[in-house]
């Protein structure tokens, strides 16, 4: 097949000329070898014999089709009955081209077995094909015939295509639920392909497409969070609770637990089952002056106007939309580094994660309490705000903020934009990730506003924050709206570029419609800061969107 055959032709530039609707028959118990010397459809009414492509052999089955490019062959293996198809032969041409097409492009499915449904439908467009029937109006008639033809044809196929994603994706979620129930058994990838009624190496394509992990890695990430549970409630031997979760080697649970955690698990049970409040003389007082806050609870703190002596910043100093209200904040380091914690001589330390390595350490400087920074926005400020004595601050920040929240989604639902599905994406570092029930989605989401997409609630549903996702899997992510988060100092960069040129973002709807919204990724948050000032920001964000070209609203 030469290149010069092969190259793509738009569909509004190919033209088809029919040469030949006839029958083809191989004798029973007979063969016959045919080879297409132009396009080919071969259309089967019958369930006798078998046919073979290169190495290939298929049963034979009513509604079968096969399209088939120049130069193939066909090999008919009679059974009992004789085979009897219909053979539609065609010439492709590309407008302006000197040749017919040897190939027209990747889309059309070549050899692929298509079974199409609507037998009567299928034969009458045959029968059509066939007809002796002469003059240029008859002619142009074959024509469409065999257009319609084609297009049956590739329309099964996509059908049938999305059916089998759709079906590969639920025998997937299947097993996802199962290592759910079951993770505390033995299990080998070959069970889950075994159970999803996949190869092995296909099935953990797919699972890690779907799950961002390998279905080991899955499996053992499921069963450190639920030891993590157990180590926090119950004052049990390390190999007893290994044993529960499903690792039979204490020594390689221990392994895999630091990996996962970041600590030993002796070490996080002594930490989870620690006090909140630590009894040690030197108890904070109700309204104390000098906190140091390691986590991420620093826009709850701010919300209350009240500024802590020291907060990790090492991160998030560059990241925030709050970078005005950090003045005078020393920067005390990532987990918060128990020397610098201790030369601001705090009167309360404050922890977002019960997974602070320096926990011992900080309890001997200072009263140290640990929050739940796993809660909701206003369960997170209420929390810091009884803390700190502005309880009834905190309530009155959150009334009015509900109101004003309110009357934003109530003001931009006049132009009829809302009630849509909403899917964001943040591209980090040349990786993408889709986003829950955090960040940016919690004021995206709302009653009077976006819907999430299925995708968006089986994260919810799954308790995921977020999930890494590869561009393949774009198609399958989408919603009326999509909301991609990013660095808007990168937005030339080669990252961004490359995610726009790839078949995945090409082909999700919202992208074809224009309906995509560029947000500055330091918009991820849900602190109420943040959430604050993007009541003012979110009505402009929303109203750049292009189908030519994304359009940059948001930035700070």
């Amino acid at each position: 097949m030469s290149s010069d055959c092969c190259h793509v032709v738009p569909d509004k530039e190919m033209h088809f000329v029919l040469d030949d609707a006839s029958l083809l028959v191989c004798r029973r118990e007979d063969r016959l070898l045919y080879r297409t010397s132009r396009h080919l459809i071969v259309a089967f009414f019958a369930d006798s014999g078998r046919y073979r492509i290169s190495h290939t052999e298929r049963q034979i089955d009513p509604g079968l089709c096969l399209l088939l490019p120049p130069g193939c062959e066909i090999e008919l293996i009679g059974a009992a009955e004789d085979i009897q198809c219909h053979r539609i032969s065609f010439d492709v041409w590309g407008w302006g081209e000197q040749e017919p097409l040897a190939a027209v492009n990747d889309g059309w499915p070549y050899t692929i077995p298509i079974t199409v449904m609507d037998n009567t439908h299928l034969l009458d467009v045959i029968h059509r094909l066939k007809s002796l029937q002469h003059g240029s109006s008859w002619r142009m008639r074959q024509t469409i015939a065999l257009q319609e033809l084609i297009c049956l044809l590739l329309e099964q196929y996509e059908q049938s295509a999305g059916r089998s994603v759709s079906r590969e994706t639920d025998n997937i979620r299947m097993t996802i639920r199962y290592l759910a129930e079951h993770y505390n058994e033995n299990i080998t990838v070959n069970q889950l392909a075994r159970m999803a009624g996949m190869e092995r190496a296909k099935y953990s394509a797919a699972f890690q497409l779907y799950m961002g992990k390998k279905p080991l890695d899955y499996l053992n990430s499921l069963r450190i969070e639920k030891a993590a549970k157990l180590l926090a409630e119950f004052d049990q031997p390390l190999r007893v609770i290994a044993r529960q979760v499903g690792f039979s080697d204490e020594y390689y649970f221990n392994k895999r637990f630091t990996q996962y955690v970041g600590i030993p698990p002796r070490m996080y049970a002594n930490i989870s089952r620690s006090s909140v409040m630590p009894s040690n003389d030197a108890s904070p007082s109700n309204e104390p002056r000098r906190i140091v806050i390691s986590g991420s609870m620093l826009g709850e703190l701010l919300a209350l106007g009240i500024k802590p002596v020291g907060a990790e910043l090492t991160i998030i100093r560059s990241q925030v939309v709050y970078r005005d209200l950090l003045q005078e904040v020393t920067d005390v380091g990532t987990l918060g580094d128990p020397s610098r914690i201790a030369a601001l001589c705090p009167d309360l330390i404050v922890l977002g994660c019960k997974l602070n390595r320096h926990y011992n350490q900080l309890l001997s400087i200072a009263p140290t309490v640990i929050l739940d920074n796993t809660l909701q926005t206003w369960d997170r400020l209420l929390s810091v705000a009884d803390l700190v004595g502005k309880h009834e601050e905190a309530e009155a920040w959150i009334a009015d903020y509900e109101k004003r929240w309110g009357m934003m989604w109530k003001s931009l639902n006049t132009d009829k934009k809302l009630h849509e599905t909403a899917v964001v994406l943040l591209l980090f570092q040349g990786q993408l990730y889709l986003m829950g029930n955090s960040g940016f989605g919690v004021s995206l989401y709302h009653a009077n506003g976006f819907l999430p997409s299925d995708c968006v609630i089986e994260l919810m549903e799954q308790g995921e924050a977020f999930r890494k996702v590869s561009v393949d899997a774009l198609p399958r992510l989408d919603g009326d709206r999509l909301f991609l988060l990013t660095d808007f100092r990168e937005i030339d960069n080669q990252n961004v570029q490359w995610l726009m040129n790839t078949q995945g973002w090409q082909a999700m709807n919202a992208v074809k419609r224009g309906c995509v919204h560029m947000v500055e990724s330091s918009w991820n948050y849900d602190d109420p800061v943040t959430r604050d000032r993007l009541l003012s920001v979110l009505p402009n964000i929303l109203q750049f969107h292009s189908a030519d070209r994304v359009a940059l609203a948001g930035c700070v």
